[in-house]
């Protein structure tokens, strides 16, 4: 190998191993408190009040350099959807799955702290449970709906020992209020939103 096959081959080398040195995984297991707003109807007639709950979010997080990466979220939590249709309150028990991708920009490191803030895409797929009319056990014929959501965030991770990290931060999602096929009675034609304040785990490898 002559001199100038040498340097492009060192060269080469150098690149991957740079490559290598910023292409990180991190994994997160996060627990979130769910506060979700009332949303009603442009006539009034009709709201839905979701109660607050806890969810549960995995996200695999792959850093293409170190301000910038993309993740995958998924998550679960389970509340109850309560419409007042008129004077009658219907609860719909939900398991709520959430499937989304975001984009990660973190702007600066310092010390033991990386901030960072997002912004995304995905589905929540909303899969009734028991239903109920004033209190009282009622099946009206609530289905499994899918909306498209959009995320954005905001955190930071705190560096604890070698790969393991804490993460602090706060997602917000908008999606199309579900009315699990039953236009007539529950659909708001509004927007809802979930705010998720979260803390989680990081593994890094």
């Amino acid at each position: 190998m002559g001199k100038t096959g040498l340097v492009i081959t060192v060269l080469l080398l150098a690149g991957m191993v740079s490559a290598q040195e910023q292409k990180r995984f991190d994994f997160t297991i996060s627990g979130a408190g769910v506060f979700s707003k009332t949303t009603t109807s442009s006539s009034g007639s009709i709201s839905d009040t979701p109660t607050k709950s806890v969810a549960y979010t995995g996200t695999f997080r792959y850093h293409l350099t170190p301000k910038h990466a993309l993740e995958v979220n998924i998550g679960h939590t389970s509340n109850s959807q309560i419409f007042s249709v008129g004077t009658e309150p219907f609860r719909v028990v939900t398991g709520i799955t959430e499937y989304t991708g975001d984009y990660v920009f973190s702007p600066f490191s310092r010390g033991k702290l990386q901030p960072f803030l997002l912004a995304g895409a995905g589905a929540l797929r909303f899969n009734p449970g028991n239903t109920y009319i004033n209190t009282f056990p009622a099946s009206f014929g609530a289905a499994q709906q899918t909306s498209l959501a959009l995320v954005y965030g905001a955190g930071v991770d705190y560096h604890l020992w070698r790969i393991v990290a804490l993460r602090l931060q706060y997602r917000g999602l908008f999606y199309k209020q579900p009315d699990f096929q039953l236009p007539t009675l529950f659909f708001t034609g509004a927007r809802g939103h979930m705010a998720e304040p979260a803390l989680g785990i990081v593994l890094r490898f």
